[in-house]
């Protein structure tokens, strides 16, 4: 919020089809990444396939299902998979193909990867503009940093935490350790992305030499006392936010969030009962029947081993059901901290002299173009939005140019609608009007002395980027926006 707030190149082996429904039949070895499941649900995650059974590669180790409980599998989309070959190619090209490949490693999260092929096209080249720009970025990200005065954070918070480090980022936290090596791990990411993306365009930033303060407490209590308590009330429907004074992100796990929390009580209630219903079944005479009962379920008469059949294939269900439920989570919880990160950096990183020479619709969007998280993995800037681009087509009609401009709204706290009226907008004019979209930032950055007011200075200086014809604009807007599809939805 404003001041708060695949892997794998498809390898299909023969003997391998989709046929008919996508239901996936043949043998041998596939990988895949678009994985849509029968009983509902479809997620983006590096999958193997071996005889019967699909391996998915989560975040939190390997979840394996039979093919049966899958719709379709579909090859490719998974930038980590695709590397091998773009670095190949592009270290045969010349410094434009590297550089090229290190655009597109930063677009798709490969930050790591992005920064080696940014110095071997900086090899190839060192006088080729944007990469000399890239890697004197590169330069000011290795100089070490101190942490900030913690204490009146602590004050602030109220509760205890421990400490996390990385190289430009401190966290305050309330979780695991390798939970708070994940979250400072895609943090570090966005800050490496946010200085190589705005370099390699002409925009050099200054790295603070402190390290920037984020907390992530485990309870939402705690996060909305934290925002009454620094006369913040405004943003209690947010689920992190950027504190200017206090120059730092607070943001709350989103497991404790009513939805996810309710879902996650259900899951265990249905695991105790599916554990209840597997001692039922041991001590079932071996000629028996026993009647199983689950709620959502029909009510069934079953011999031993049918009713251990069915066991399974309901755990298995409840397995498909925790990690859909996991992708979830990780999707709010790092879109979270990424987006904040992006409003903290903005004032770290003087990107502007001051919040105001941005209209509020512009720090959203920008914002909102590090959320995307797939597969439980950051997905690196300017992704097509899983979350925005379903909340953009809510909006019937499409939305007027206009109102968002002037920011209309925004004044009222945090609104999904317009959240992804801003996350559109800055998507299709970085994507289709690169050059104009970054004079117009130029253009804020950097008023003429007679600059009006805020909203009459933006207004000229989108004109001026853009042209007068706005209407225009506006059609090829929602006629771009019309014709995009996330992966899943592709596949």
């Amino acid at each position: 919020m404003r001041r708060s707030c695949s892997r794998i190149i498809g390898e299909w082996v023969a003997g391998l089809a989709l046929v008919g429904a996508g239901a996936i039949v043949g043998a041998g070895s596939v990988r895949a990444e678009l994985v849509y499941f029968a009983r509902g649900g479809q997620v983006q995650l590096p999958a193997s396939a071996e005889g019967t059974t699909v391996r998915l590669q989560t975040p939190d180790g390997p979840r394996e299902f039979p093919r049966s409980d899958f719709r379709k599998v579909v090859p490719g989309h998974w930038p980590e998979g695709e590397w091998d070959a773009r670095r190949r190619a592009a270290l045969a090209g010349r410094v434009e193909a590297r550089s090229a490949a290190a655009w597109w490693a930063l677009e798709n999260g490969l930050t790591p990867q992005a920064v080696a092929m940014v110095r071997a096209a900086h090899d190839a080249d060192p006088a080729h503009p944007p990469t000399a720009r890239m890697i004197a970025a590169l330069g000011r990200l290795v100089e070490p940093c101190d942490d900030p005065d913690l204490e009146p954070l602590r004050r602030a918070l109220g509760v205890a935490t421990e400490v996390a480090r990385g190289p430009h980022v401190v966290l305050l936290h309330q979780h695991t350790t390798a939970e708070a090596s994940e979250r400072i791990d895609v943090l570090e990411r966005v800050v490496s992305t946010y200085y190589l993306m705005f370099a390699a365009q002409g925009v050099e930033l200054p790295v603070p030499g402190r390290r920037m303060a984020s907390a992530w407490l485990a309870d939402q209590a705690d996060y909305l006392a934290f925002l009454r308590a620094t006369g913040s009330s405004a943003f209690l429907s947010t689920r992190g936010y950027y504190h200017p004074t206090l120059d730092v992100v607070v943001a709350y796990d989103a497991r404790c969030a009513p939805d996810q929390k309710a879902a996650r009580e259900a899951l265990a209630a249905r695991r105790r009962a599916l554990q209840h219903l597997s001692e039922a079944i041991d001590h079932l005479p071996r000629r028996g029947r026993l009647r199983l009962n689950l709620p959502g379920e029909p009510a069934r008469l079953c011999s031993r081993a049918e009713a251990r059949d069915l066991l399974e294939t309901w755990r298995r269900d409840l397995d498909r059901r925790q990690l859909l439920l996991e992708a979830d989570r990780r999707a709010i919880d790092l879109g979270t901290a990424a987006h904040e990160m992006v409003h903290q950096l903005v004032r770290n990183s003087g990107l502007i002299r001051r919040h105001d020479d941005f209209p509020v619709w512009l720090h959203e969007g920008l914002a909102t173009q590090f959320e995307v998280v797939r597969g439980g993995v950051w997905a690196g800037v300017g992704r097509v939005h899983d979350l925005r681009l379903p909340d953009w087509r809510a909006i019937a009609p499409p939305p007027p140019l206009i109102p968002l401009l002037r920011d209309l709204g925004f004044e009222h706290g945090y609104r999904r609608d317009l959240y992804a009226q801003a996350w559109a907008l800055v998507y299709f004019l970085r994507k289709e009007r690169p050059r104009q979209f970054q004079t117009f930032l130029d253009l804020l950055r950097n008023p003429a002395p007679e600059a009006g007011s805020d909203a009459d200075r933006t207004s000229a200086a989108f004109r001026t980027a853009f042209g007068d014809d706005l209407p225009a604009l506006e059609a090829s807007w929602h006629r771009y926006m019309a014709r995009l599809k996330t992966p899943l939805e592709g596949g």
